[in-house]
């Protein structure tokens, strides 16, 4: 055991000796109240022993020295957070920062906040450094990666493997690019606007609102050899200005930013602003419209998925009260059963120059007999007039595309048989559609 108190104190803490530690402090403190290390090592001490408040005021009373290191401020700063005082924890983390600028530890513990509060951008960065200063570090890495799936979910991986819309888009793409100007909103990797730099347009001007999604799009479209011929800004298309960051209108707009129930994702005030703001007098739409199909589903998988009632000898129906109107997932590995003809419940015109919300009453014809539980719901796109793109329910298929099915939920069972009309109303408010039964 070393002589020195200061180093007594250390070994004990590293060997995890907690109160032998803090003895070796606090004899230390009675002497000089103001030794800045072993207030710092005694307030770390207490936060491992859960005495949060007295930890805070001991880190306090040390980074309050002029001699106070960029370590004392980081481990302040941890404990802040703890206690839920993120913008108190932020300034001390960015003065451990100014005190040691390559400090790893406090770059992670800054882009955890970030990233929590999503400020995305802001937290990829601080944790791309720390992993750069400490690569060893399995904790910045993990926290790179959660930062990196809140940017790109998922889904977004299975969109880019869709090859069934990959080849739509392609055929529409090579019709319409040729010579011409074109507009990508929403370029993600920047797949489609390679495929238009490919199909020979003069110029692809891409965009896309996440900055660390649009650095690294322009990497992609310089390793494949296209950086002459695509520019990607870091902008949502309602940004860009023609003359600034687009030299002319654009003859073709291409977008890709649509929701299971096409306008989700914003894509009619997008294509509003486009149409007004950035694109030629009768300029491309790819796709030109978009449908949102359905027909009435019914079989015992999915109401045992929507509805409940006896089980096990219990009488469970009124939890139906709390069920979803709306339920997401693939039907295609689902049993079940189409009831309907295929109907085309709302289609927008992607080339009209303004989009009202809608309201129609419509009348769904049985073609066989069943227990309905709603309506089965899907997309189908129309790249141009000879392409379409749709991901119809097909039971038993292995993939039907990237985009999931919405099932919309009757308040109550439906039994139909052939011949049988169900009154619905399709509704949508410009970002969703929502059906109902008419009772």
């Amino acid at each position: 055991m070393h002589s020195d108190p200061v180093l007594q104190a250390f070994e004990h803490f590293h060997e995890g000796s907690y109160d032998a530690a803090a003895n070796v402090c606090q004899s230390v403190l009675a002497r000089d109240p103001d030794d800045v290390e072993m207030n710092h090592l005694l307030g770390v001490i207490r936060f491992h022993q859960g005495k949060t408040a007295d930890g805070l005021a001991l880190l306090k009373r040390a980074i309050s020295s002029p001699m106070a290191s960029a370590e004392m401020h980081n481990n302040y700063g941890a404990i802040l957070n703890q206690l839920g005082r993120t913008e108190e924890s932020i300034v001390a983390f960015k003065q451990a920062l100014a005190l040691k600028p390559d400090y790893a530890d406090a770059l992670n513990n800054l882009g955890v906040i970030y990233r929590d509060a999503k400020d995305t951008d802001a937290a990829i960065t601080a944790l791309k450094r720390a992993v750069d200063l400490n690569p060893e570090s399995p904790q910045a890495k993990a926290n790179l990666r959660s930062a990196y799936r809140d940017v790109v979910p998922p889904w977004h991986f299975a969109m880019m493997d869709d090859k069934q819309r990959n080849v739509a888009y392609e055929a529409a793409i090579r019709r319409a690019v040729p010579g011409k100007r074109v507009l990508d909103i929403g370029t993600g990797a920047g797949l489609l606007a390679m495929m238009a730099a490919r199909a020979g347009a003069a110029h692809v001007t891409s965009c896309e609102t996440v900055g660390v999604i649009a650095d690294r799009a322009r990497d992609i479209v310089g390793r494949n050899g296209f950086a002459d011929r695509v520019s990607v800004i870091a902008k949502p298309s309602t940004e860009l200005a023609v003359g600034r960051d687009l030299p002319e209108r654009a003859d073709v707009l291409i977008t890709e930013t649509f929701a299971s129930a096409i306008i989700g994702e914003g894509i009619l005030p997008t294509l509003e602003h486009a149409h007004e703001h950035l694109l030629a007098p009768g300029a491309t739409i790819i796709p030109c419209a978009g449908s949102v199909m359905g027909y009435l589903a019914g079989g015992d998988t999915l109401k045992g998925m929507l509805f409940v009632d006896r089980i096990d000898g219990f009488d469970l129906s009124p939890f139906n009260d709390f069920a979803p109107s709306i339920f997401a997932a693939s039907l295609d590995g689902v049993p079940h059963q189409a009831l309907s003809d295929d109907v085309e419940l709302v289609r927008f015109d992607f080339k009209q120059k303004n989009f009202a919300m809608g309201r129609r009453r419509l009348s769904v014809t049985a073609t066989r007999p069943g227990v309905c539980v709603g309506i089965a719901q899907w997309i189908r796109l129309e790249l141009d007039s000879e392409t379409r793109y749709e991901n119809r329910p097909t039971p038993g298929a292995a993939f039907n595309g990237h985009w999931t099915h919405l099932l919309h939920r009757f308040p109550r069972l439906v039994r139909v048989e052939p011949g049988d009309t169900v009154a619905i109303t399709l509704r949508h408010d410009r970002s969703q559609v929502g059906i109902d039964l008419v009772e």
